[in-house]
């Protein structure tokens, strides 16, 4: 337990990146902040909303900036850290960035034990590390509910940044880890999830998303994602409205972890997923089709460190996959393809 008197995800409602603000209601706030002031050295903000920030150095280099943090998703402190950490620098890889710099946003309860606190930030210091940057500091604060995570600065080429937006029809979505870290969280949560369910949801977690931003990089593609806290159909939701496309999932052909779908039918779908399919379905952007309520859930369950979401041309699909494949990208699989319709509108 850590040192502590109860199971660390017990001190917080929602575990990971299923803490979310809803997306629904994020949309309606950042479209009152506007974002950049006329500089036009900010090429990515506010105005497109976007994984990270990015800010333009010279004519070819720019700067990927992103902060990240969340309640625990896993009740050992050493892998939450790892986790988090990943999480964060996640972002940058989903612009197609390296990250350089690192710093750690930390909030903790009075009685965590100092022990406790060096492990977590020992696990977030090894993703920084395998991630070729630098933890160069942070802040942290008394939280009666666990948080901890990073502030990223990274670089990209201008001429290889990837944006929520910058796929088109007839694109093919490539997704480059498998659905299913909320419900083993959730599970987690309650008790009832094994051993080998926590060690596959912590191994793709940990997992840098390094690897598949490099072949992003190489096959020049310009369009893409993470999929975290509001799901696969909600992260392709926000990119399918930055390109004015529809998409199209192919239910069959994603790629979900063994034994998750077990735990679903005991109950351990996230609240946060749960919300993103209702509001889904209710603003009308999500045509479901004949899929069961349990796939619906699914679709929507809250990642933590998720995989990237890539829209590919067609013709380059599969040596991009393959390319994946040869990097270690075990699960990445072809889940659908952009398609003529309303901007954001998705159909399984």
């Amino acid at each position: 337990m850590n040192g502590l008197p109860q199971p660390l995800m017990s001190y917080s409602p929602a575990g990971g990146c299923a803490c979310k603000v809803p997306q629904s209601v994020i949309e309606q706030v950042t479209a009152f902040v506007g974002g950049g002031g006329g500089d036009g050295r900010l090429l990515v903000g506010l105005d497109a909303p976007d994984d990270a920030a990015v800010y333009a150095l010279d004519d070819h280099r720019a700067l990927v900036v992103t902060l990240d943090f969340l309640t625990p998703v896993v009740n050992d402190v050493y892998d939450w850290g790892r986790i988090a950490a990943a999480n964060a620098l996640s972002d940058v890889y989903a612009m197609g960035g390296r990250p350089l710099l690192a710093l750690n946003i930390l909030g903790c309860p009075r009685e965590f034990p100092q022990e406790m606190l060096q492990r977590l930030l020992a696990g977030g210091m090894e993703s920084v590390t395998r991630a070729g940057a630098v933890l160069a500091g942070g802040h942290s604060i008394v939280d009666a509910s666990p948080k901890y995570g990073l502030a990223v600065v990274g670089e990209v080429e201008r001429d290889r940044i990837i944006t929520k937006g910058g796929g088109r029809v007839g694109d093919v979505l490539v997704l480059t880890k498998a659905l299913g870290v909320g419900m083993v969280s959730t599970a987690i949560k309650r008790g009832v999830a094994s051993e080998a369910d926590i060690g596959r949801a912590t191994r793709s977690m940990v997992r840098l998303n390094a690897e598949a931003a490099r072949v992003a990089r190489d096959f020049c593609v310009r369009g893409g994602t993470d999929v975290t806290g509001y799901g696969l159909v909600g992260h392709l939701h926000e990119m399918a409205v930055g390109a004015g496309v529809g998409a199209r999932i192919h239910r069959d052909r994603v790629p979900v972890f063994e034994g998750v779908r077990d735990l679903l039918r005991q109950g351990c779908a996230p609240d946060g997923s749960v919300r993103t399919l209702d509001n889904a379905l209710a603003a009308g952007w999500l045509d479901p089709g004949d899929a069961d309520r349990d796939s619906r859930i699914l679709f929507a369950d809250a990642q933590t460190s998720g995989g990237l979401l890539l829209a590919v041309a067609r013709e380059d699909a599969d040596a991009l996959v393959a390319a994946l494949h040869a990097a270690g990208e075990r699960d990445v699989t072809i889940v659908g393809e952009f398609v003529p319709g309303a901007a954001g509108a998705i159909a399984i």
